[in-house]
């Protein structure tokens, strides 16, 4: 679970994913509220899991595959890459280039 490198406290799992969702760089903490930001190693982890969910549509589309059983395959990978995300998830107290 990511930890605040300001007041130096465990985010939950639910502070978590509500801070990964935001399109703004910054993730506010919850408990001191200074400014937090994803480090590039865990930005490309999280676009990593974010990509393994649409691994079954080539794989459909190339072995003919029922769309259910597609479809089913790409919900257990969300819901595996959301428990996942906060595990991955390191933060810092200033933002960095990704590259």
């Amino acid at each position: 679970m990511p930890t605040c490198k300001n007041c130096v406290t465990q985010w939950t799992w639910k502070e978590s994913i509500k801070a990964s969702w935001k399109f703004s760089g910054s993730m506010r903490c919850p408990h001191c509220g200074s400014n937090q930001y994803a480090t590039p190693k865990s930005r490309k982890r999280m676009t990593l899991i974010n990509w393994l969910v649409l691994l079954p549509l080539p794989f459909t589309a190339i072995y003919n595959v029922p769309l259910v059983y597609s479809i089913s395959l790409i919900l257990v990978l969300f819901a595996v890459g959301l428990s996942l995300i906060p595990k991955m998830m390191e933060l810092s107290n200033e933002q960095k280039p990704l590259w």
